[in-house]
């Protein structure tokens, strides 16, 4: 069921012009010509979406980029200027068990989110993470995650359980969830054999069919505004069956997306998930996503042009994850545009992961190039 209705009225007609087919128009020259843009020269509004490491590696860098005395921007961050919009699906671990116990959406994702916008250097964003290592009860319980229950469980409301957590830790930022409604992810696998439940999906280990909610649900009314007003709309990187299509999949954030002027990007993962995107390109992401949302939702796709390290491509090969192969023609029939930069890094010499500062410059410079009339 569409939601259009519920939007503020441009936005609602811009979604009932577009949502009778894919999205197919070229990449802006300019952002939000029809009145949506910011509301002040060189400060484009963005919304990052997704989950998992993926979610706070994007956030991580681009508040470094945009805080004030960076060299992008000298002024204070307006919280509207940067918004998470984060999946609520999981049901593992310390999250999985809160969500049991307590009736609670799952925190982990919003807590990873939080720690990305906070002073590293603060106290509270160590203990935010600090993850109990005893006790029958609190071993593997994050404090954050113990933290954002017990806000929820006194407000009986996560979004505002988030804000009073940005306001402890001072952030200028804003974490949203994709919906507040407690929905379980479902997976269809070959054989049309139906399983419920991220964590029962994920240990399938087996190329994905199709993948659904269990039951429609409506989006926060404050992330659907959030995306109508962006200047940038930013997906990805992350886990595609359980980081990004969730959060598409929730009633009226793919419909909404695809009828807004914003600059829509989608970042390219650097490797493959074991057993979920065996042999996937680019191309299969971008299929799958078109798939499961009804439209093309990107204008530029960002890959990585870095090489990657020959020793850790091959450790990862050893366990089923492969580089996403992309090329100049890897994009298939959508309108969207291929942009290479160096984004990636070993971390540790152990993990391959986008390098958050060179992933956030990228994301700015396409927003800046988009509307340089408005760039001071």
């Amino acid at each position: 069921m569409s939601h259009a209705n519920s939007l503020p009225l441009h936005a609602a007609a811009t979604v009932a012009n577009r949502s009778g087919s894919p999205s197919t128009a070229e990449p802006k020259p300019d952002l939000l010509q029809s009145g949506t843009a910011s509301s002040e020269p060189g400060r484009p509004r963005i919304v990052a979406i997704g989950g998992g490491t993926g979610l706070p590696t994007v956030l991580r860098g681009l508040v470094q980029c945009i805080r004030p005395g960076s060299r992008r921007e000298s002024q204070v961050l307006p919280s509207e200027q940067l918004t998470a919009l984060v999946t609520v699906t999981d049901d593992g671990g310390s999250s999985g068990r809160l969500r049991r116990e307590l009736s609670v959406l799952p925190p982990g994702d919003i807590r990873n989110c939080l720690a990305a916008l906070a002073n590293p250097a603060s106290p509270l964003v160590r203990l935010l993470q600090h993850r109990f290592s005893r006790g029958d009860v609190l071993r593997g319980h994050a404090v954050g995650n113990l933290m954002l229950a017990g806000l929820t469980d006194m407000t009986g409301d996560l979004a505002k359980a988030i804000e009073l957590a940005s306001e402890m830790l001072s952030l200028s930022a804003r974490v949203l969830p994709a919906t507040q409604e407690d929905v379980c992810l479902c997976a269809q696998f070959n054989g049309r054999r139906i399983v419920r439940g991220e964590t029962a999906i994920v240990s399938q280990g087996r190329r994905i069919v199709r993948l659904s909610l269990e039951r429609p649900v409506r989006p926060l009314p404050d992330a659907i505004r959030a995306l109508v007003n962006a200047d940038v709309i930013v997906i990805g990187p992350g886990s595609l069956y359980t980081s990004i299509l969730p959060n598409l999949l929730v009633d009226g954030i793919a419909s909404t997306i695809s009828g807004l002027t914003a600059v829509r990007i989608l970042v390219a993962n650097l490797m493959t998930e074991p057993g979920e995107t065996d042999g996937f390109g680019l191309q299969d992401h971008l299929r799958v996503i078109r798939e499961h949302a009804g439209f093309d939702l990107f204008d530029y796709v960002l890959v990585n042009d870095r090489p990657l390290d020959r020793a850790l491509t091959v450790d990862y090969a050893q366990r089923g994850s492969f580089p996403v192969g992309c090329d100049d023609q890897t994009l298939g029939e959508t309108r969207a545009r291929l942009v290479r930069r160096n984004l990636a890094v070993e971390w540790d010499g152990t993990k391959i992961r986008h390098e958050p500062r060179d992933l956030a410059n990228a994301i700015l410079d396409l927003a800046y190039k988009s509307r340089p009339s408005r760039i001071s």
